[in-house]
């Protein structure tokens, strides 16, 4: 009976956290916008406590900002910031895919040609469903893991943590909003391949175009919002 009880709050606690995400990720809870606790339970037909821990598990993924006393808000479409953490991103992961060529195990480097491999087949097999999008943003940010914990640095490891967890909302709009069509994965192939050859000069060629492609698409997504927001 108590692990019936667990299961079925488990189950309502992710019910409740993707219901949540994808009215986030889809613009109908808008960057800075309040949200109401009460509210929202009555919208999905749960109580606070599913709610409260589907929020806070959104606040790791940085789609949500939480204040006491004052509750949670959608993180804010900062362009500016995003492209600033970026230009840091650049520097780890350059960092990064230099240090895995030349420390990264051969079980290290299956692992990162088994995550293109999965990307690859995700290529082609998707049909555009947000699950899809939800899948590639996973990869995309696993492969990066598998890079910098082949680095065998700690210090490398929680820096880039931390950025990338304030790059979480850019990220998912990145994904969601820009059409990436293949660029994404040949771009990680390119920094796979350079790291598999150990060849420094090429990963962090690889790198850094990446991150480039991401700071080239911040602009996009700053077009894309001005225009949701004014459509409304």
């Amino acid at each position: 009976m108590a692990a019936t009880k667990t299961e079925q709050r488990g189950s309502l606690r992710e019910s409740t956290y993707a219901q949540l995400k994808d009215l986030i990720l889809s613009g109908q809870l808008r960057p800075s916008e309040r949200l109401s606790e009460v509210t929202l339970a009555k919208r999905f037909g749960v109580s606070r406590t599913p709610l409260r821990e589907a929020l806070m598990k959104l606040e790791e993924e940085g789609l949500v900002v939480g204040q006491r006393n004052f509750g949670y808000t959608v993180t804010d479409l900062d362009v500016t910031k995003f492209c600033n953490l970026l230009i840091v991103r650049e520097a780890l992961d350059v960092c990064a895919a230099q240090l895995a060529c030349e420390m990264a195990t051969e079980e290290d480097l299956d692992r990162l040609r088994g995550v293109i491999v999965q990307m690859v087949e995700l290529k082609e097999t998707t049909n555009e469903a947000p699950s899809d999008a939800a899948r590639n943003l996973d990869l995309g940010l696993h492969i990066h893991r598998v890079i910098v914990e082949s680095t065998r640095n700690e210090a490398l490891v929680r820096a880039t943590d931390q950025i990338y967890q304030q790059l979480r909302l850019a990220l998912w709009l990145e994904v969601l909003w820009v059409d990436l069509e293949h660029t994404d994965l040949d771009e990680h192939r390119a920094i796979a391949d350079a790291i598999c050859a150990r060849d420094k000069e090429a990963a962090a060629i690889a790198a850094r175009a990446h991150v480039q492609s991401s700071l080239k698409n911040m602009s996009k997504l700053q077009r894309i919002w001005a225009h949701r927001r004014a459509a409304e």
